[in-house]
């Protein structure tokens, strides 16, 4: 059974990683928040993107792009996104098994890894990280997602590849959180997350030719897509380390009422078999002293 003193210590433990875990969650929340709020002023200019380079794919069939051709082999080039430390409980390990769950059906030629946990994992398996990012997940910006396509278009440029896949975790809602995998390269208007409904059915006129329009859309549409990616899985995370930290302070709570109850019974247990030997021994010791009274009576 445990004494006073160690359930005392377990008590102050419990609370310092309760502290801990309180401020993580706060810290979780707040960085969840500015990654909603960064979504949402870049979300209407990409929207417009996408809208308009789907509905120039559906509506103009002569309109081609070095971006927009088929090729015939299908070597494989996978952005895998994760995050950059642990305690979000199954955010990295759900993205990441789904790259590498994808990554088995195809010759892989090419893995870009954004965050040390995407890093480590690959690395524990024995398969090679061509590219890193490690910051851009921390606080994603538009220039991170500008670099990793140039990075991508250089080698896609240079028939390294011929397909190219983002792996990320979508944020549906505060409590759900979505992995999934978008194909990039070659762009097909299937692949285009954007509600195009349209009844027009007439010419469309570009300006100032339909493969400078393209050229111009293309990088904007890649662009914005890995920064949406880079942006939901930052959001994603956090959202998933502040359920980890909730869950882990509702724990802690009922660890600290299990170990406060353990402490008082066992203090008021030494409290009692204090008072019990304080009155055993003032009863002895009075029973001592009356029998030497009563000795030294007779003996007189």
């Amino acid at each position: 059974m445990a004494d006073i003193a160690e359930i005392r210590h377990r008590i102050k433990s419990v609370q310092d990683t309760h502290q801990i875990t309180k401020a993580m969650e706060l810290i979780s929340v707040a960085k969840m928040r500015k990654a909603i709020v960064k979504q949402s002023f870049s979300s209407v200019y990409f929207d417009s993107v996408r809208y308009t380079l789907k509905d120039i794919l559906r509506h103009s069939t002569d309109v081609r792009n070095r971006y927009t051709v088929h090729r015939r082999d299908k070597r494989a080039a996978y952005i895998v996104i994760a995050g950059d430390k642990g305690l979000a409980g199954s955010f990295n390990n759900n993205v990441l098994n789904l790259a590498w769950e994808h990554m088995k059906e195809r010759p892989v030629h090419y893995v870009v890894t954004i965050g040390q946990m995407a890093r480590a994992f690959f690395e524990s398996r024995e398969q090679q990280v061509d590219l890193e990012f490690t910051h851009a997940v921390t606080n994603p910006t538009l220039h991170d997602a500008r670099g990793i396509m140039r990075d991508i278009l250089e080698l896609y440029d240079r028939n390294l590849m011929d397909e190219v896949y983002v792996v990320f975790t979508r944020m549906i809602s505060a409590s759900v959180h979505k992995p999934e995998l978008v194909k990039l390269l070659p762009i097909e208007a299937d692949d285009i997350e954007a509600d195009v409904k349209t009844t027009f059915s007439g010419e469309i006129y570009y300006d100032p030719s339909p493969k400078e329009v393209m050229d111009v859309l293309v990088p904007e549409y890649l662009v914005g897509m890995i920064y949406s990616a880079l942006i939901h899985s930052t959001a994603s995370e956090h959202a998933a380390r502040m359920m980890a930290m909730s869950s882990a302070n509702k724990n802690a709570e009922k660890m600290l009422e299990v170990l406060d109850l353990e402490y008082n019974r066992l203090r008021q247990s030494a409290i009692t078999t204090e008072l019990l030997d304080l009155t055993s021994g003032r009863f002895f010791s009075e029973n001592n002293l009356h029998e030497k009274v009563k000795h030294h009576g007779k003996s007189r």
